[in-house]
This record gives structure tokens, sequence and C-alpha cells, in this order.
């Protein structure tokens, strides 16, 4: 007997799968950011507040699902997509209902993926239950865990002035070296950084003896009030004067020059214990600690699950 029928006779409500995209995006947002505050429901791509996942959604999401029972968004499902790989958002399942929702919106989202999308990465929070087993049955390969830490604006008063200055265009080479060599195969080389620059986007930098030592790259959302540290690095001739430490002073305070900005976060390997011990020495906590899992190839529910 098909499944729906069984429900109908037992006096269920039905679920249905839908194109996300068919859903008001402020309602969606609204799903997502309320959900995201909890640590049993928490997905690291995404915020907490409602307009800046809404802004998120209209900008970055290409892809999404929803699951619906009498009107009601109770399960939603997204992807940022750039040329082969997704980043997973979600699947977020509303308390109540079991995992089944989550594969039935991965169903759906899968049937809008273009072909050459064939690389998924979910990054959700450990004690997110669903999202661990969900990825387990998709046999997706957990990496290292991530851990996300916090700096509010009242802990500014603790640190020193930053000494320092903006990148420049004489030392845009030596710039891209030092990132390209740091980042390998990131999501922004050196280059991309550089176009990216403007009033809210900063790289500042050290020099020793003329030659650059170390940068840092952040990115302010002031409307939003949040902002992100999204690279630092140090030339290995350089390191061990402190100057990881001096970057992050720099970056903490033009950060929190934009009054909005109450509070910012970054993420860091856990088992990066030095990137730790520099981030923790400065003054940040943590706040989440995050599974990451990727996966190459696609895979579908098998019946049964």
């Amino acid at each position: 007997m098909p499944r729906e029928l069984k429900n109908r006779e037992r006096g269920f409500t039905m679920v249905e799968i839908i194109d996300g995209r068919n859903i008001p995006i402020k309602d969606i947002a609204i799903f997502v950011s309320k959900l995201n505050r909890q640590k049993s429901h928490h997905i690291g791509f995404c915020g907490v507040d409602r307009e800046e996942v809404e802004k998120a959604l209209l900008e970055d999401v290409s892809e999404m699902a929803a699951a619906i029972e009498n009107g009601k968004l109770i399960g939603w499902i997204g992807a940022d997509t750039e040329d082969d790989t997704a980043e997973v958002w979600g699947p977020f399942v509303a308390a109540g209902y079991d995992i089944k929702i989550a594969f039935d919106l991965w169903e759906n989202l899968m049937n809008q993926f273009p072909a050459s999308v064939n690389n998924f990465i979910l990054f959700s929070n450990r004690e997110n239950k669903l999202v661990r087993n969900f990825a387990g049955k998709l046999q997706f390969e957990q990496k290292t865990d991530q851990a996300v830490l916090r700096f509010t604006r009242s802990q500014l008063k603790t640190l020193p002035n930053p000494q320092g200055e903006e990148l420049q265009q004489p030392d845009h080479s030596a710039f891209i070296r030092l990132h390209d060599k740091a980042f390998s195969g990131t999501y922004y080389s050196g280059r991309e950084i550089i176009g990216r620059l403007n009033q809210t986007k900063k790289v500042f930098v050290l020099k020793d003896q003329e030659q650059l030592a170390g940068y840092v790259y952040v990115e302010a959302e002031p409307d939003f009030g949040s902002g992100s540290i999204e690279f630092i690095a140090v030339d290995p001739l350089f390191q061990g004067k402190g100057y990881g430490k001096k970057l992050l002073f720099m970056a903490v305070h033009w950060l929190f020059s934009f009054d909005s900005i109450k509070e910012f976060k970054l993420t860091v390997a856990l088992d990066n214990n030095n990137a730790l011990g520099l981030y923790k020495a400065v003054g940040f906590q943590v706040e989440h600690k995050l599974h990451y899992f990727v996966k190459q190839g696609r895979s579908r529910i098998q019946s049964g699950f």
C-alpha cells in the first residue's frame, strides 16, 4: 500500500516535498534562522539573523527544497553551488519530525543540481544528530572537526593599539605569493582577494626590514552587524616574533570601527593547536564545535530508510 494512502487511513496529515523556490524567501529565512539558534539543528554555513539569512538566500543559494505540512514549512534544504561543488545548507527539520523528511528533501535537491555538481559539503554542529545520521546514511566522509570562535566588542579594551598598515600596490606580488602558498587551492586566490578590496574588505600587513612578514584579510558586513577574519598568515621566515597576534589586533580593531558590529566569529580546525592557541591568547572563545563532512559523487537513499 502506498505510504501516502497509509498515512491518510491512519489520520496522519500529509507532508509535501516541493521546490523550495516556490516558498517566499522571507518565510524560509525565519524558519532557518530560528532553528539555527539551537545546537541540535545548527548548520555552520547559516546565520541566526533573519535579515542576514534572507540576504544570503537571495545571493548565494541556487537550489533548495522544502517540506510542507498543511501549508506550514516543516523542513528545508538548500545549496550554495559553485562549479562542481555544493555547500549544503541543512537539512533543517522541525522538532517532532524524523530523518525521513531529510532524505525526501535530499532527493528533491538532487534533481535540481546540474550534472556537473558531484562534490558535496556538510557543516553541522556536533550536537546535530540528525545531520550526523544523514551524512552516515549517504556515506559522506568525515574530515577534521572545526571550531567556531567568537570575539565581542566588550573584549576590545583588553587589546593593545594595533600596528601595521593596509596592503598597498607595491606589495601586491608579495602578498599573492604568501597567500597562495599558505592557502593553496582555497576559495579565494591572492589575486581574487585583491580584486575584492573595498571599504568593507581589507588586507592589513606587517613588514620586517621592508619585507612583507604577514597579512590578515578581513570582511565586514555593517548592514548586518557582522564581520569575519577570512585569512591570516605569517611568512615562515618571520614566525615566532608575535606577528600573528599583532595582525589579529589590527583585524579586531578595524572590525569594531563599525558601530553596528558587536561581535564576530571565525572558524579554525580543532586539531590546529597553534592557531587555536593564538586566537585564545587574544581572547577568542569557542562557541561551536562542528563536524565537517564531504562526499564525491551522487548518492540516493535506498528503499527501507
